[in-house]
């Protein structure tokens, strides 16, 4: 994940983490599997289908180093900090 912290001199794990964590959390996912690829993160959940109640299908979303620092960046200034 080396490649998440170039040019982000403040940023680690944890910020990363929150951030994915943010991310699934507005987008509805459940019992969520995180991966790390060269390309960046693999985010894998169950989302509802909004066609029966609780039925759930699994997604599964590549989040490059762009988008991951996109949403960083996002964080950060939902949290009024800087990179």
């Amino acid at each position: 994940m080396q490649k998440l912290f170039q040019g982000m001199a403040k940023t680690d794990y944890q910020d990363v983490l929150r951030t994915i964590g943010h991310y699934a959390d507005q987008h509805g996912f459940t019992g969520i599997r995180l991966m790390e690829t060269e390309d960046g993160l693999i985010l894998q959940g169950k989302v509802g289908t909004g066609e029966a109640r609780g039925e759930k299908r699994t997604e599964t979303y590549l989040l490059t180093v762009q988008d991951v620092r996109d949403l960083m960046r996002e964080a950060y200034t939902r949290r009024g900090t800087r990179l």
